[in-house]
């Protein structure tokens, strides 16, 4: 899928591609259609024969349960998470105690 958008964003046919990139036109019809998986150095050859480049970028995932609190929260006033707060704050004192 990745190697077709690349190809179409440059305007290229899977020949000329082919050609840019050093391979052959099935080879580029079998990565399009997920026949086949170009190694790591391909796929960056044929992004660099598009004019682009490929980066592996990583980052956190939010845990479902931060993110369920902080919607619940966030429909609380200010009053009420300050509230809230007060009673964390106690409760978080009583477990430090029992430590």
């Amino acid at each position: 899928m990745l190697v077709r958008e690349l190809r179409r964003a440059a305007g290229l046919s899977q020949r000329a591609l082919a050609r840019r990139a050093g391979t052959s036109q099935p080879a580029i019809a079998r990565y399009e259609r997920g026949a086949a998986t170009p190694s790591w150095e391909t796929l960056q050859r044929l992004a660099a024969a598009c004019g682009h480049w490929v980066r592996i970028s990583t980052g956190a995932v939010p845990d479902p349960h931060d993110v369920a609190l902080a919607k619940t929260l966030l429909r609380l006033t200010p009053q009420e998470r300050l509230r809230a707060l007060r009673r964390y704050a106690r409760l978080r004192q009583v477990a430090e105690e029992q430590l």
